[in-house]
């Protein structure tokens, strides 16, 4: 029997039953579907992949101080440059950054929420953004805990633009803050969860786990 392979060369039975365990776990009032990959930056990329392809919009928002793997797309969405994007060159076009709520660097909830209200108004139109991807819990950046009244306000935002909202749940999934996903923390559901790590304990095992309409 296999444990993990390329699935749509040779579908097998372990993929079914961990996909259909994501999709009663992921948080969400709404039908699901899984798709496994390999690692935390494949799963970011495919999120994103996913989210464009469902809204028919390029732009991608990150933040501050974010780490989304390092992968080009991955880097792209980072929040640093150092370490993360020196040296390696021209980084993949329409993805923007606002700042993260970081009360040690002075940056408020209000003050990054209202940045990224006036990026939606002077930088790009909500109309060609495809999703906000956020960490509910910055590893990289510091273990800095996304604020509630954060979470749930860019939830807001995407449904007002008809944005998909990613959870990048790699680092902080599998209960690893108290629940098994960050995010439920703020009783906010996300359209698309990156996870890994903790998913497997070692094993090259990633997963995309959201709305069944958008995998």
């Amino acid at each position: 029997s296999f444990s993990h392979t390329c699935f749509h060369v040779a579908p097998y039975e372990s993929y079914i039953a961990l996909a259909e365990r994501l999709n009663v776990s992921t948080p969400g009032d709404f039908a699901k579907k899984t798709m496994l990959v390999t690692t935390g930056a494949e799963a970011v990329e495919n999120a994103v992949k996913m989210a464009r392809a469902f809204t028919g919009r390029s732009g991608v928002i990150a933040f501050s101080g974010a780490f989304h793997g390092r992968t080009l797309l991955g880097m792209a969405l980072c929040g640093k440059v150092n370490p993360y994007k020196k040296s390696f060159g021209a980084m993949p076009a329409e993805v923007m950054h606002a700042p993260f709520p970081n009360e040690f660097h002075g940056v408020s909830i209000a003050e990054s929420l209202s940045v990224l209200e006036n990026m939606l108004r002077s930088s790009i139109d909500p109309e060609r953004v495809a999703a906000i991807i956020v960490e509910p819990v910055q590893g990289e950046g510091g273990f800095v805990a996304a604020p509630t009244e954060f979470l749930q306000a860019l939830r807001k935002i995407c449904d007002t633009h008809g944005m998909m909202l990613i959870a990048d749940e790699v680092q902080t999934g599998m209960g690893r803050t108290g629940k098994l996903f960050a995010f439920e923390h703020a009783g906010v559901a996300a359209d698309l969860v990156c996870m890994a790590k903790g998913l497997a304990g070692g094993f090259p095992l990633s997963a995309v786990s959201g709305r069944a309409e958008v995998v």
